[in-house]
């Protein structure tokens, strides 16, 4: 709560005649300085505790949602549902969807981001258009992204980033852009991913040697192929993966089906002995 104490600042909200006079616990010039320079997400924790800046935040920001859901299903583009309910928005055909977007204005999603079957192009309008610095969730669903919007897009509140597809993983390895350590340093509070292997650059003692303070609950790895190295993928479990945790690594069509035995029999041993488990598909 306030205190009795607390200054009094003038805060102009957008299209009101006056200045609205409200308190705060915190030092003017400090409010002021919020105001004028703060991100998205420190707008977000002042909210919190003063509502008079709800329509201040709204102008400044666009719609605020948690849930934004963009996929291109080949038809004319349209809103298929606005949830205001649950501050979701699904959007089906995105060619020129993102035209309808408040110019000069972005849209502030706070929970999950989903793109589905994007192209390269698309998904970097919407990127463009998106505010995505508290965003905790993101699913590419056999979208294309390039390498600079994938680092643009990792932001430190991500918890989970599953990039699925044949085309993102594809693109990744023919530009050498080694992504799952990449994604591992640069998203410091990182739960769960699903990212594909780069054959020539990824290695588990790489990975293993990542300082980060908090450890995977899950983590997918597709596309993969290297040789069983029994001591290092121990480590890397024993490192970056929390206890209960699981491991399951998806192996490129046409492994021979003795080279991905070997990991199955090395995975029942582990398993027995571990609470990490491993699955091998």
């Amino acid at each position: 709560m306030d205190s009795p104490n607390s200054p009094i600042v003038n805060v102009p909200l957008h299209n009101s005649p006056i200045p609205l006079k409200q308190h705060y616990s915190l030092p003017s010039f400090a409010i002021k300085y919020m105001l004028e320079n703060s991100s998205a997400i420190n707008y977000f924790n002042l909210l919190q505790t003063c509502k008079i800046l709800r329509k201040f935040i709204q102008g400044k920001y666009a719609p605020q949602i948690d849930v934004l859901e963009v996929e291109d299903s080949y038809h004319d583009s349209y809103f298929s549902s606005i949830q205001a309910r649950n501050k979701e928005i699904t959007i089906h055909g995105s060619e020129d969807i993102h035209k309808k977007f408040p110019k000069n204005q972005k849209l502030w999603v706070r929970k999950r981001l989903l793109f589905k079957r994007l192209f390269i192009k698309d998904t970097s309008t919407y990127l463009e258009k998106i505010n995505f610095s508290a965003v905790k969730e993101v699913y590419l669903s056999r979208t294309t992204i390039s390498i600079e919007d994938y680092k643009k897009l990792l932001v430190p509140s991500i918890e989970i980033m599953y990039v699925d597809g044949p085309g993102v993983a594809e693109g990744f390895v023919t530009e050498q852009f080694d992504i799952i350590p990449y994604t591992l340093k640069h998203l410091p509070n990182l739960k769960s991913f699903k990212l594909p292997w780069n054959p020539a650059l990824t290695a588990f003692d790489e990975l293993t040697a990542i300082k980060r303070d908090k450890r995977l609950q899950k983590a997918e790895i597709y596309f993969y192929v290297a040789d069983l190295d029994k001591k290092s993928l121990s480590e890397f479990i024993s490192e970056q993966m929390s206890p209960k945790s699981t491991l399951c690594l998806r192996f490129e069509c046409g492994v021979p089906k003795t080279f991905k035995n070997r990991y199955q029999k090395f995975a029942s041993e582990f398993n027995k002995i571990s609470f990490a488990k491993i699955y091998i598909e």
